[in-house]
């Protein structure tokens, strides 16, 4: 069911709200977001790419003011002519907060479930992008147990595995 409600803030962002879940709209009015989006996507992936995995500090060579991961979790192309491609962006976002837990992960080492980021991305991970990358439920659970509980080799796998498909895969899919 939608209740549509659109907010219009500062910096031409939109927002609308469906069944109490706030998501931005991109349309004719903020199509350079979505664009900056995009671009700020494909560099996070270029990095990512060159390590060949999801790695740590990647997410250091994107500009917050373009893009965060929790801003573009949930975004909706309302025209379809923008050539924008909203997949590739609610991907990205996951991937942005996939590399965010792995910092976390790794520089936290026993204290990451304590820190208030990690709690953040658990949060918005169980809650809004299960659809965009199912696979992220399951680093979920594993990072949910805790450092000394969690099998690493599988969570690294686990990450390997979103890598191939999301990242590699995507460029993979525009060269062919």
């Amino acid at each position: 069911m939608y209740s549509f409600v659109r907010i219009t803030l500062l910096y031409s962002f939109s927002w609308g709200v469906r069944d109490n879940d706030v998501y931005m709209i991109i349309d004719k009015s903020n199509y350079s977001i979505g664009n900056t989006a995009m671009a700020s996507v494909l560099l996070l992936y270029y990095h990512l790419l060159s390590e060949g995995n999801i790695t740590n500090n990647k997410t250091t060579y994107i500009d917050l003011e373009d893009f965060d991961g929790f801003s573009f979790l949930d975004v909706n192309v309302v025209d379809d002519k923008l050539d924008i491609d909203v997949e590739m962006i609610k991907e990205g976002a996951v991937i942005y907060l996939l590399c965010d837990l792995n910092d976390m992960i790794l520089e936290y080492k026993d204290h990451y479930l304590t820190q208030p980021l990690t709690k953040k991305i658990i949060n918005e991970i169980e809650s809004k992008i299960s659809k965009n990358v199912p696979e992220a439920d399951e680093i979920i659970l594993l990072v949910s147990s805790g450092y000394k509980q969690m099998d690493y080799s599988k969570y690294t796998l686990l990450l390997s595995n979103i890598y191939k498909k999301y990242v590699f895969g995507r460029f993979k899919n525009l060269v062919l």
